[in-house]
């Protein structure tokens, strides 16, 4: 009896406690779902508004160009083919390899054969289910496939070794892992012969967020953008069994690809990553299908460690600090010499006699250049000509295909500036050549011509004088415009027209008919030192970021003594910083004294009340936009400001719609959130190396049909950041390392998308330019390069994008955080470049992110927390402050007129209502609640009931005793 009754106890305490953790899951599950929900509604794809439209009042003002769902996507994958057949970079052609015979019986060597690389890592990635692969797309173009080394990498002894990457978390590391020489079989070996037409060698490279490539030898002992042993042991086994090999450098990263000289390989294509479709790209270049138009948009050094940025590259950190994130530093002691800045400033001065050629051999660092492709056709260039207008000239030559091939060539026009004793008295420095201008042909048919027109603004030829005038100038003396195949081969050009000929250094002589020069008599230190665009006066705004603000001895890299300026690793990487330093880390912001607070909930009484649909199409500068944002209360203020990440807020005073922001470099993603997902394409490295400019508007257009289809409104990309360095770990979702065809890239896309009413967020802004560190690292650059290198994207896909929106970086620029720099976000952004929409912080959703403080970004100039927990950046009533509250209207009006402008107005009318609804997961989670709650009351009745009988008969018991 006894222990019957012991164990009625032990079941019932446990039942009990059951029904304590029940309710302790459903009050803990409530409580997230509430600080979580715009994000929960995100990752299902459900709604919690609906709109209720006015009678007869037409509402739809993006509409899609396509009459089914069925032939949006077909296009858009047609599309995403395009820019991989177009992005496609032939390297190396050595007797006509390429392209391969029709049904070519051929071998593909690698185990990035059957697993390429399709995306980057994160929110670039592209899921692989949905990919085509190789064996499908070289089917399809009529090759014999190997098909026993094929399921040797797949299925076989093989199928173990695959590449690594760190995850989005930085969890992880890289690793090549190619397939060893001694794990293929002999019967591996044996099938070469039955297909030995050609082997192909797929060798692969990826990058992701979070993690950049490791430089320093990994337990390969090579780097990671070297060959590894096994790699060369692979393509030594194909070079020995084949009489031809092809290379396919399916990666996103500059390589060292002195490999392609050492080993017998007759051709080599860089082919980036796939996308879902490229893959078919891929196999009709092979076959002759295509012919590949690409050109690199990076120099593909011997060395990748031999560029000057890499001597301040990694995780470098502030010994002394204990302000929040504030512990990392970088300093750019490069300057502006990034990528073929200086590799190719480097070789002039060596031609020129102001370099001595035992410290620089130019051959011997370059292995191809910047704007370097070849095609399967030859191309002449003639008739150069040159026209001047007010504000640009007019630079024309004729393309004639003199080959047996239709194919397209791309024209590139390089600038280059005086280096005068004013810019070395001052600091400026002037690279050999900068990229100016560039125009693809369309097709020509073999011994057609067509007649080329490149615009170069006249405003090219300015620079950035901090020192000086602080402000833009234009040097006097002498300005030289050339055509060329790529960089190098403009810079050849303009020696020539100096006189220069092989005698002096060059590595072949250059042809000056393609090339013009323009004489400025007197320095110009006005014209552009107001803005082209606000009439605004432009002048210094990053003096602080420049690390001889703190430190007056650093020296930046610099052509007038390469030797002596040379950069080191600042710090050895340990920085012991300054009082001042520490302080300028800190969160600052101030008050205005005696402010009144803005007038809020109020609906004008000359005007009458607004809604967001009655602004449509408005201009930004209309007074209308600030009567619509003071109808908003406090609390709808704050809650638009503070909660807008992967969804912003309905607001309910002005009918103002949510909407749903999604991420994905290469297409709408759902890998971070959750969500549905678009169509991937091959990343912005890709797009860039197309050198097309139709066809990046075009890809943005697709990005905007998308949208509209997955119910998206906000776009997290375009990225345009610069590849500074060929380790960062984010140059696949980066276009080049030229800031000139980065923006010009950007500025297509954006206005593709934009036209479809899909808001960008051009990002990382600015100088996010590698991973390490990203999350509150104090980066530190000159103004000068700052201005002309890392902004000049952003510049360029606002004032010629029209770009609504931007997105700051997590890191800093000097000591203050990108958001909460006025000088970035206002008066540059704002006040210069004439930017007309909404500032999103990145990633704000957790603690770690408390330094992208709310009031110091409101008051910089950032209107919107990419956060998604309701609980995160609160004020007080006594931290709202007039000054804050101020401050907060004015970032609403920005996100305001941003979605107003977006395809989320789409049904909304003057007329029209948002309502909002209860999504499908709140209906499930009211009636998880309610089930669980009665079940849960009902076991605890049934169990005090019994309860209540065993006590009643212990003491009948007890009394009867």
């Amino acid at each position: 009896m006894k222990g019957k009754k012991h164990i009625s106890k032990v079941t019932t305490a446990v039942a009990y406690a059951l029904c304590v953790v029940i309710v302790a899951g459903l009050v803990v599950g409530n409580y997230y779902a509430l600080k979580y929900q715009n994000l929960i509604s995100v990752h299902f794809n459900q709604s919690n508004q609906k709109i209720v439209s006015a009678a007869g009042e037409s509402s739809e003002y993006y509409t899609s160009d396509f009459d089914s769902e069925e032939e949006r996507i077909a296009h858009l994958q047609e599309i995403g083919t395009k820019i991989e057949e177009e992005g496609i970079v032939l390297l190396k052609d050595e007797n006509d390899a390429l392209p391969l015979a029709s049904g070519a019986r051929i071998s593909i060597f690698g185990q990035d054969s059957v697993d390429p690389v399709y995306g980057g890592g994160g929110a670039g990635s592209v899921d692989a289910a949905k990919a085509v692969d190789l064996e499908m797309a070289f089917e399809k173009s009529g090759f014999a496939l190997n098909q026993t080394l094929w399921d040797f990498y797949e299925s076989g002894e093989g199928s173990t070794y695959r590449k690594t990457t760190p995850d989005v978390y930085g969890k992880g590391s890289f690793a090549v892992n190619e397939v060893p020489e001694d794990v293929y079989t002999d019967e591996v070996k044996a099938s070469f012969a039955e297909y030995s037409d050609a082997a192909v060698v797929v060798i692969g490279r990826s990058g992701g967020e979070s993690s950049d490539l490791s430089s320093a030898p990994l337990e390969s002992g090579y780097a990671y953008l070297q060959l590894d042993d096994d790699e060369r042991a692979m393509l030594q086994m194909a070079c020995d069994s084949f009489d031809q090999v092809v290379v396919l450098l399916n990666t996103q990263n500059a390589m060292e690809l002195g490999f392609l000289e050492e080993y017998d390989v007759d051709a080599c294509l860089w082919i980036g990553a796939l996308g879902e479709t490229g893959a078919y790209a891929v196999a009709d270049v092979l076959a002759g299908e295509v012919n590949p138009s690409g050109a690199l948009v990076d120099t593909y050094a011997y060395d990748s460690l031999s560029a000057p940025s890499m001597e301040n590259f990694g995780k470098y950190s502030i010994a002394n600090s204990e302000v929040d994130r504030g512990n990392a530093y970088m300093v750019y002691g490069e300057g502006i010499y990034v990528g073929y800045h200086y590799y190719e400033t480097r070789y002039e001065d060596v031609v020129l006699g102001n370099e001595d050629k035992a410290n620089y051999d130019y051959t011997a660092a370059v292995q191809y250049p910047l704007g370097y492709g070849l095609s399967y056709t030859e191309f002449e260039w003639s008739d150069f000509t040159v026209s001047e207008t007010e504000d640009t000239y007019e630079i024309t030559t004729t393309v004639t295909n003199t080959g047996d091939l239709a194919g397209k060539e791309i024209v590139q026009i390089y600038m280059q500036s005086p280096y005068t004793d004013y810019d070395k008295e001052n600091g400026i420095e002037k690279a050999s050549v900068e990229l100016a201008g560039f125009e693809k042909t369309a097709e020509i048919e073999a011994g057609k011509s067509e007649t080329v027109t490149v615009s170069v603004d006249k405003e090219e030829m300015k620079t950035y004088d901090a020192k000086g005038y602080s402000t833009y100038i234009v040097d006097a003396g002498d300005y030289y415009f050339a055509a060329g195949e790529n960089a190098h081969d403009a810079l050849n050009n303009i020696l020539a027209a100096k006189g220069k000929t092989t005698a002096d250094g060059m590595d072949y002589d250059g042809n000056a008919e393609f090339t013009t020069k323009v004489t400025v008599d007197k320095l110009d230190a006005e014209t552009y030192a107001v803005s082209q665009d606000t009439g605004n006066a432009i002048t210094n705004q990053f003096e602080e970021a420049d690390m001889s603000y703190y430190d007056p001895e650093f020296q930046y890299l610099s052509r007038s003594s390469w030797t002596e300026t040379w950069p080191a690793t600042y710090a050895d990487g340990v920085l012991t910083a300054s009082d001042e330093m520490l302080a300028d880390l800190e969160i600052s912001f101030s008050e205005a004294e005696n402010a009144e607070g803005p007038v809020t909930d109020t609906i004008s009484e000359e005007i009458g009340e607004l809604n967001a649909a009655t602004l449509i199409g408005e201009e930004y500068q209309n007074e209308l936009w600030n009567v619509l944002t003071e109808q908003m209360s406090a609390e709808e203020l704050d809650q638009l400001v503070r909660v807008g990440g992967y969804a912003t807020n309905s607001v309910e005073s002005i009918q103002l719609p949510a909407t749903i922001d999604k991420d994905g470099p290469a297409g709408i993603s759902g890998t971070l959130v959750g969500g549905e997902s678009g169509t991937s394409y091959p990343p912005e490295v890709v797009i860039a190396s197309t050198w097309n400019l139709d066809l990046a508007e075009e890809f943005g257009a697709c990005i905007g049909e998308d949208s509209m289809a997955l119910g998206v409104a906000v776009w997290y990309a375009p990225a345009c950041n610069i590849h500074r360095s060929p380790y960062s770990g984010r140059n696949f979702e980066y276009y080049s390392e030229d800031g000139f065809l980065s923006g010009k890239m950007a500025a297509g896309t954006v206005a593709g998308a934009q036209s479809k009413g899909t808001v960008v967020t051009v990002k990382h802004f600015a100088l996010n330019d590698q991973e390490c560190n990203r999350v509150g690292g104090a980066m530190f650059a000159n103004e000068q390069s700052v201005r002309e290198l890392y902004l000049q994207p952003f510049e360029i896909a606002v004032r010629e994008g029209d770009a609504l929106g931007m997105m700051a970086s997590m890191n800093r620029i000097g000591c203050r955080w990108t958001g909460g720099h006025y000088g970035l976000m206002t008066s540059t952004l704002r006040d210069e470049w004439g930017f007309e929409g909404m500032v999103v912080t990145d990633q704000a959703s957790y603690s770690v992110f408390a330094y992208e403080d709310l009031r110091e970004g409101l008051e910089a100039g950032t209107d919107l927390w990419l956060n998604t927990d309701a609980t995160l950046w609160t004020l007080t009533d006594e931290d709202m402050t007039p000054t804050v509250l101020t401050n907060m209207q004015r970032a609403a009006k920005n996100v305001v007129y941003a979605v107003a402008n977006s395809n989320a107005m789409n049904g909304l009318s003057a007329g029209s209502k948002v309502v909002a609804v209860m999504p499908l997961w709140q209906k499930a989670l009211i009636t998880v609640d309610a089930v669980a709650g009665i079940l849960v009351a009902t076991a605890v009745i049934s169990l005090t009931r019994r309860l209540m009988k065993q006590k009643k008969r212990n003491i009948e018991i007890v009394t009867e005793e």
